[in-house]
């Protein structure tokens, strides 16, 4: 069977990342309709762009879908896949606890500030019930969303320069990658009711203890 994404996963293996990859695990399992490869990556933690441009240059789908170990994807969330096409960029709608700052553009609610306290229920719900309010799902939108997780047509990824590798992490390479096609290339930014949970800073050990 022909494969619709592939879904690449840099993972930093600590106590609080590991839990939340199982839930990224399950609840790929649970909500996923499309046909996915995945590939997660635990090589060189300390810099996921290295690791999603080295997995798009083995993946085998046409489709890339980039996210980390510590994104829980919704009901629904593989719509992303449907609207990629060549230099477009496809991103959702993330929610966040505000452990650290959230973004104007993502949605801040608390279904849990870590992994061991995630409430998939209560978020599931909310999902479902959000995209019944717009429509099944069918709203797409031309605007910018945030950076992680989107998806890209393989082909076209690969022929740009890609993730600039010379800065870094957690310089942004996401936000210049971004730049560089929106002014090169013209490429569109694409905004999809495709819904994942975040739980913000879970490396930091210090002030997440056991």
């Amino acid at each position: 069977m022909a494969l619709d994404c592939t879904i690449i996963i840099p993972h930093k293996p600590t106590i609080h990342n590991d839990r939340a990859l199982e839930l990224n695990l399950h609840a790929l399992l649970k909500h996923t309709k499309v046909q996915y490869e995945l590939i997660i990556d635990t090589t060189t933690p300390a810099n996921p762009y290295g690791i999603w441009m080295r997995a798009a240059q083995t993946a085998h789908a046409e489709t890339l879908v980039f996210t980390n170990s510590d994104v829980i994807m919704g009901p629904g969330w593989d719509v992303l896949v449907r609207h990629v096409e060549p230099n477009t960029i496809v991103t959702g709608y993330i929610i966040e606890p505000g452990n650290i700052g959230v973004a104007d553009v993502n949605i801040q609610l608390d279904f849990g500030k870590m992994p061991k306290t995630f409430q998939s229920f209560d978020f599931d719900r909310w999902v479902l019930k959000r995209l019944g309010f717009i429509g099944n799902g069918n709203e797409v939108k031309i605007e910018r969303g945030w950076y992680m997780p989107s998806a890209m047509n393989r082909a076209w990824f690969l022929s740009t320069p890609g993730f600039d590798l010379d800065y870094p992490f957690p310089n942004p390479a996401d936000i210049r990658f971004w730049e560089y096609c929106i002014k090169e290339y013209g490429t569109q930014l694409l905004r999809v009711p495709s819904y994942s949970y975040h739980f913000q800073n879970l490396s930091n050990t210090e002030k997440y203890p056991e």
